[in-house]
């Protein structure tokens, strides 16, 4: 279908730029004041489908002139007309009418076909425009992101046979491919990394009908991209459970978390100074630390990823009584899983950052209402770049997480959000690389705690409730449910972590089973990771505060959490070094209670003797002396 493009400026040196650090969300837009009412409307479409759809599914065998007027993003202009924003013959595909994430840099909406030498450049455009528009089977739509990584993925396969002299992909060879595969592997790429890359270039293969200058053979015949780049030796269901984001260490967490909380009891005055015109509402460091705060606690709080955080709007906060149980919710998109509106969890304290922040991005609001009025009230045609950021800005005018760049007022982009973050850790003097994503780690880590008894750590860390984990399926069918992979995923790994722990034989262990599981270390077992790996998944693990329990059942229903000395000699009673602690603690309070239960008669003496006794036996099976002092407080494992 050929398109008159005259009329379009795809790159004018005057025309408005969004700051790469502040970029816009481009997909959707909500509108309204309640968030359940903005979750309900659609989103405005900016793309022009009807033109779209009519495009040609497969580039392979189209003339020249017919394949580099094909239309690969097209927009429609409030006045009904088509404006195309991309044809299959530019060198860059600008797919921001494909990009919903409000978070996203414009480098990201973007496939830049220079990255692959001219040589090999028609084919792997015929190969990415066959893979966006049909699919590969068994794998989930690609989106702009995922196009972007497999255009880099085989740009990098490209380069390397350019550099060997090949005319096209199709003289590769075996040998060149292994090559290439070695080569990558020692750059130093993590697993999933290569596979990511070894996929890219199996699409070189899987639509090699797109053009005769592919790749004629399978790269890795009777292997895979995962089994290449060394991603495998789990099973599919467990491949996820590697947790590659790093973990934030507790006490760095702490201390995140108070100096955040800190800011938030500032910003009331910190935002009446603003308001009063003493503080700069652009510039002012302070003003700005209110808005990083209330980021990285909305992430600790819910789990939310950074483009979900973005993406929450003036009045997404509300609370509802199910049950007898008070739950309150935070509305989002999801975008990674396009499962669309969803509801995370977040405790009371949510509703008062949400405050925060809506009175915070309100002077960006409405700048961004006088932009975008004048963008519309402006006279003539507008230009691609001027399209971009109109579409955009609508879509923003209710976000709260917002910048203000040369480009105007958008959504801060996930970019400038991992460098912000750093500041914000530095200037909790943290010695940690924050990054966003480490946020929903910590909360999975920290769900996970309390899921194995260690209530109180949430409740200092976090001041959550009480959280069941039947209730939070049944009280809401938007929860993200990936979320709860990413727990179960944290939750695996931590008892993985546990019973790697308890079977090392330097590791002091009391309690009634401490005699069989340290019978096992008496074995070698020839795949010890996969014991561990496959003990952490069928043994019920849980902590009571004082021990780990192993009970398969209701064993004692619950007694040993107020008797401690029980679970001394209850057969499915663990105590490792993690509870010195409580122990030493234990053992203090009954010498002194021994003292006053003088008074209380022979039962109250004897009662205490007996949990004496039991504390001071499980030190010992813990190697320490209980009646040594020691200042030394042991740190929390």
């Amino acid at each position: 279908m050929a398109i008159d493009r005259t009329r379009v400026t795809k790159a004018v040196p005057n025309a408005p730029e969004l700051d790469e650090r502040d970029s816009a969300q481009d997909g959707h837009a909500q509108h309204g004041t309640a968030a359940t009412a903005k979750a309900k409307t659609k989103a405005r479409s900016v793309k022009a489908y009807q033109l779209l759809a009519n495009q040609p599914s497969s580039l392979a065998g189209l003339s020249r002139e017919e394949r580099a007027q094909v239309v690969i993003s097209a927009v429609l202009l409030d006045d009904g007309r088509t404006e195309v924003i991309s044809c299959a013959g530019d060198l860059q595909w600008n797919l921001w009418p494909f990009v919903t994430t409000p978070n996203t840099p414009k480098s990201k909406k973007i496939l830049n076909w220079g990255l692959i030498p001219e040589a090999f450049r028609e084919a792997v455009q015929n190969v990415l425009y066959a893979y966006w528009r049909r699919g590969r089977a068994g794998w989930s739509e690609p989106s702009v992101g995922a196009l972007d990584i497999s255009l880099r993925g085989i740009a990098a396969f490209c380069r390397y046979a350019h550099a060997r002299g090949l005319e096209s992909l199709a003289a590769v060879q075996p040998i060149h491919v292994a090559n290439f595969v070695q080569e990558q592997k020692e750059a130093g790429h993590v697993p999933s990394t290569l596979a990511l890359k070894f996929a890219a270039v199996e699409l070189l293969h899987l639509f090699r009908c797109e053009h005769s200058d592919t790749l004629g053979r399978h790269p890795w015949p009777e292997s895979s991209a995962s089994d290449m780049a060394g991603d495998t030796g789990l099973s599919s269901d467990d491949a996820r459970k590697v947790a590659l984001t790093p973990l934030i260490p507790p006490a760095v967490a702490r201390r995140l978390f108070l100096h955040a909380e800190n800011i938030l009891n500032q910003s009331e005055q910190i935002l009446d100074e603003r308001d009063a015109g003493t503080r700069s509402t652009w510039k002012d460091p302070g003003v700005t630390a209110v808005r990083d705060a209330c980021f990285y606690l909305i992430g600790v709080l819910t789990g939310m990823r950074s483009s979900e955080i973005s993406s929450i709007t003036v009045g997404a906060g509300r609370t509802e009584d199910l049950g007898g149980f008070t739950f309150h919710w935070l509305t989002s998109i999801d975008h990674k899983t396009k499962k669309g509106v969803v509801d995370y969890l977040m405790p009371s304290m949510g509703h008062r950052i949400l405050s925060i922040m809506e009175r915070w991005s309100q002077p960006h609001r409405d700048r961004l209402h006088q932009q975008i009025d004048a963008m519309e009230r402006k006279a003539g045609q507008r230009t691609a770049s001027e399209l971009q950021w109109l579409a955009s800005a609508r879509a923003s005018r209710e976000l709260l997480f917002l910048g203000n760049g040369p480009g105007g007022i958008t959504p801060v982009s996930g970019t400038q959000w991992a460098i912000n973050l750093k500041k914000f850790a530095a200037n909790a003097g943290a010695d940690w690389g924050l990054a966003p994503h480490q946020m929903r780690r910590l909360y999975a880590y920290t769900f996970v705690r309390h899921r194995l008894g260690d209530i109180l750590f949430l409740k200092e860390q976090f001041k959550h409730n009480s959280i069941n984990m039947s209730q939070l399926y049944a009280s809401n069918p938007r929860q993200d449910l990936s979320l709860y992979d990413d727990i179960l995923t944290e939750m695996l790994r931590y008892k993985a972590e546990v019973v790697a722990t308890w079977l090392e034989k330097d590791e002091p262990l009391a309690g009634g089973a401490a005699g069989r599981v340290k019978a096992l270390r008496a074995h070698d077992f020839p795949g010890r990771k996969a014991l561990v790996l496959e003990s952490s998944k069928r043994v019920l693990i849980r902590s009571n505060g004082h021990a780990w329990c192993l009970a398969q059942d209701e064993g004692c229903g619950g007694s040993g959490i107020y008797e401690k000395g029980r679970c001394g000699s209850c057969n499915s009673g663990l105590i490792d070094s993690r509870f010195i602690p409580i122990w030493k603690e234990a053992y203090r309070h009954h010498k002194e209670l021994l003292v006053e239960a003088q008074d209380w008669g022979d039962g109250a003496v004897n009662r205490v003797t007996t949990d004496l006794k039991q504390a001071a036996k499980i030190l010992k099976d813990l190697g320490i002396n209980p009646d040594e002092k020691d200042d030394d407080q042991t740190d929390e494992r």
